[in-house]
């Protein structure tokens, strides 16, 4: 029996998110890859039948006829790269996920990409990573019918530090290389917060979309602010100013919010009041919003204050550690 493992990072604090969407001609986006990683493991052997298992959903699926593969809401991005790939023989999938589900980290994205990368190590399949993360995003998008980005399936295959400028679904992927004191602040204040209410960012895009080709002069300009918001968020990581980048952070919550109304939540509200008052300097949700979870970048020495009151208001704090690793794919001996 072959074993083929695959792990790829999500990622968080997306300055410029939704400006990397179909609704805008030339977007950029700013944002970190996590060391929460979604696994996936392939196991080869003399099996008759596809077998797909999520240890996090505890969900399973069986697929005895490629043919007659069919989506049902049901491990559905698993089938999608099964029959994007042309894998014809049966094996078994597992996967399991350090991200809460619906935590708007892109946690699909990773598995997408993580799944796409196991398949592609088995079929012989050599691709680069910005190959990978179009694949995998087109699994979202042309096989499953969702709205979808491309900057998550990007982090996931890149890991690092990215600046993207985003003509979709075509995308330049710049990787930052900060100083090292620009980059131990940014680990040391960062707190990564999961809200406890779960959000699915394709519902949330599509209110989104409505509005903009309603002609909504609102949703255009919370996207050029965005825009904006990410090359902002460059220059001042770049210059070694976190308090430039706090407000480059806290210009694009706002923008963000401008998109939908239901982009942010009263507990996500409640979270921004606590916390500034204790020492955060930098907030927004991460992704689409609508939940899911919060960066937060503390002051210098209050983010200890900021995690208190996280707890306090019973919510996850998760890892916020920046993976330089992106999408790794190895055969376990």
């Amino acid at each position: 029996m072959k074993l083929i493992r695959a792990r790829a990072p999500v990622r968080f604090c997306d300055l410029g998110g939704w400006t990397d969407t179909r609704i805008v001609p030339e977007g950029r986006v700013l944002n970190f890859a996590a060391t929460l990683y979604t696994q996936v493991t392939l196991q080869i052997g003399a099996y008759s039948d596809i077998s797909i298992e999520s240890f996090d959903t505890q969900e399973r699926e069986q697929i005895a006829d490629f043919r007659q593969m069919e989506y049902n809401s049901v491990l559905d991005l698993f089938k999608a790269a099964i029959k994007r790939s042309g894998l014809r023989r049966g094996v078994r999938l597992f996967v399991r996920s350090d991200a809460p589900p619906g935590s708007g980290l892109g946690s699909s994205a990773a598995l997408g990409v993580a799944t796409m990368g196991a398949l592609g190590r088995y079929l012989e399949l050599f691709q680069l990573p910005y190959e990978v993360a179009r694949e995998s995003q087109a699994l979202e998008v042309d096989e499953l019918g969702l709205e979808c980005g491309v900057q998550d399936q990007l982090t996931s295959a890149y890991g690092g530090i990215n600046f993207m400028q985003v003509n979709y679904p075509d995308a330049r992927v710049f990787p930052m290389a900060l100083d090292p004191a620009t980059l131990c602040e940014l680990e040391d204040r960062f707190v990564l917060v999961y809200t406890g209410r779960s959000h699915f960012s394709s519902e949330v895009h599509q209110k989104v979309i409505v509005e903009h080709e309603r002609g909504n002069p609102q949703i255009g300009a919370a996207l050029a602010r965005l825009t904006e918001c990410a090359e902002l968020g460059k220059e001042a990581l770049l210059a070694g100013d976190l308090v430039a980048f706090a407000e480059a952070m806290n210009a694009n919550w706002e923008a963000q919010k401008a998109l939908h109304p239901e982009i942010t939540t009263e507990e996500i509200e409640r979270l921004h009041t606590v916390t500034r008052a204790v020492g955060a300097e930098g907030f927004k949700a991460n992704g689409a919003g609508g939940g899911g979870t919060v960066t937060i970048l503390a002051q210098r020495n209050r983010d200890h204050l900021v995690r208190r009151a996280v707890e306090e208001l019973g919510m996850q704090i998760l890892p916020s550690k920046i993976d330089f690793s992106g999408l790794r794919v190895w055969e376990p001996r």
